[in-house]
């Protein structure tokens, strides 16, 4: 019924705006949010296609974080917030001199030929780590996304290089400044147990931390289940997301959020609440 996490060829996704409402209408989706990593580029283009689906403005920010990795979802958006697109487009300057040094990186590691232009076809925004993990399975380095985030891409091995990346507090205030709502995405990522998940969370909630991506595809039903006690301890807005990326991520499709269609529905109901009155989502 609803996913407010996916990718489009303006970050690291296969499908344009376009390409991805048309997929939600024969998914049967009700509404849908476009999250590009650190960019809202594609938000114009998504939000002028006419449809019955719900769309919401999203992005989604890279956060400066230690153990695990952490990433910021807003909702609800202005994508022409003027404080917003400057400091994303500080983010991208950054991606775009990392690159640069990631490109080299292959070179020497591979002793592979390889340009930023080989790399941008049908790309819209920004080349990630998804990109150069495509090329590494089209070379037959690797056999699949996770095998080359896994043996090259990842924290800590051959081809990561660390980018600029915004603290918690200052993503939360660029969402916040820019009218939308802000979401820990996909929280298993963020490597912390339960108690200092809990703690971490509440600090957050002070500078207006709005929701947790509670169901997701990366989360167990356990996972789920604990990021659920959470968000209603705190009275926080319940997300679900299925970090849809097209063919660069082969394992996860479009809509399939993990989450249990009695959460869906209340999910969805807000999300009309919030897009028609403007007023803060309280989940029962």
């Amino acid at each position: 019924m609803i996913d407010l996490h996916m990718h489009s060829t303006y970050s690291d996704g296969t499908l344009t705006p376009q390409e991805l409402l048309n997929y939600a209408k024969e998914k049967k989706l009700k509404a849908i949010a476009l999250t590009d990593h650190d960019t809202v580029n594609g938000i114009e283009s998504f939000l002028s296609v006419e449809t019955d689906i719900l769309q919401i403005s999203g992005v989604e920010i890279s956060i400066d974080f230690d153990p695990g990795t952490f990433h910021l979802v807003g909702l609800f958006i202005n994508h022409n917030d003027k404080n917003l697109k400057t400091k994303l487009e500080k983010l991208k300057k950054y991606r775009r001199k990392r690159n640069i040094k990631l490109v080299e990186l292959i070179k020497n590691h591979f002793g592979i030929e390889i340009s930023l232009s080989d790399l941008q076809k049908d790309i819209d925004g920004e080349i990630g780590r998804p990109h150069i993990a495509k090329f590494l399975i089209d070379q037959g380095i690797v056999s699949s996304t996770q095998e080359a985030f896994d043996k090259y891409l990842g924290k800590g091995k051959p081809l990561y290089i660390a980018k600029k990346r915004y603290s918690a507090i200052e993503g939360i205030d660029m969402i916040k400044k820019a009218g939308g709502i802000s979401i820990i995405a996909h929280p298993i990522t963020l490597d912390l147990e339960n108690e200092q998940f809990d703690k971490f969370t509440k600090e957050l909630i002070e500078y207006g931390l709005g929701g947790i991506e509670v169901f997701c595809s990366l989360h167990t039903k356990n996972d789920s289940k604990f990021y659920l006690e959470i968000a209603k301890k705190y009275n926080l807005f319940i997300s679900a997301g299925s970090d849809f990326h097209g063919l660069n991520k082969t394992d996860v499709d479009l809509g399939i959020t993990n989450c249990p269609e009695k959460y869906q529905k209340t999910i969805y109901t807000n999300l009309l609440t919030y897009y028609e009155k403007k007023t803060k989502i309280i989940l029962s």
